[in-house]
């Protein structure tokens, strides 16, 4: 298995090294410039909006049947597909959205599961994928994230807030 593993990262290397090229929306423009407020950073727009989605696997070029199941793997060679399989990503501009403690090994099945989905690849910016649905009984890393939680406590404060001002129109009309 390891020196399947190693293949397998060399072929992502060799895949970031030839990148697509940008998309027609971007060849299009005039200047070239890759800066959002530009003509060019309006037509990221449109692409990321009105794009065409496909599937993961189909926008990196990799089968999800290349990919070992994880549990065929042991820790380390989880934790270190998971790494190139997330640099060969964000090189692709989508960037997974892990808590920031949440262990390497167990993002691989996680990023296995995105690989069957379906996305617009955006040639400019960052498409951000989550998984939380922001249900703390639901959460996907449990004993990871505190985004529920955080979530769930800004509610509360807005809420309370809302309370409070009603509480003073009230009684500033009375």
């Amino acid at each position: 298995m390891e020196r399947y593993i190693e293949q397998l990262i060399g072929d992502i290397h060799e895949r970031m090294q030839n990148a697509d090229p940008p998309s027609d929306l971007w060849l299009e423009s005039v200047s070239g410039q890759t800066d959002e407020t530009e003509p060019e950073g309006l037509a990221y727009i449109d692409e990321y909006l009105y794009g065409e989605k496909k599937p993961i696997f189909r926008i990196t070029g990799f089968d999800l049947n290349l990919f070992p199941p994880p549990e065929r793997l042991n820790k380390e060679q989880q934790a270190l597909l998971a790494c190139e399989l997330e640099k060969l990503l964000q090189h692709l501009n989508f960037y997974l959205d892990f808590p920031a403690n949440y262990p390497n090994h167990l993002r691989y099945p996680f990023i296995l599961k995105f690989w069957a989905e379906e996305h617009v690849h955006v040639s400019f910016g960052e498409s951000h994928i989550e998984f939380c649905s922001y249900d703390e009984e639901d959460c996907p890393f449990p004993g990871y994230c505190t985004n529920c939680a955080d979530f769930n406590a800004s509610l509360s404060a807005d809420n309370k807030k809302q309370h409070h001002e009603s509480d003073e129109e009230s009684n500033e009309t009375d």
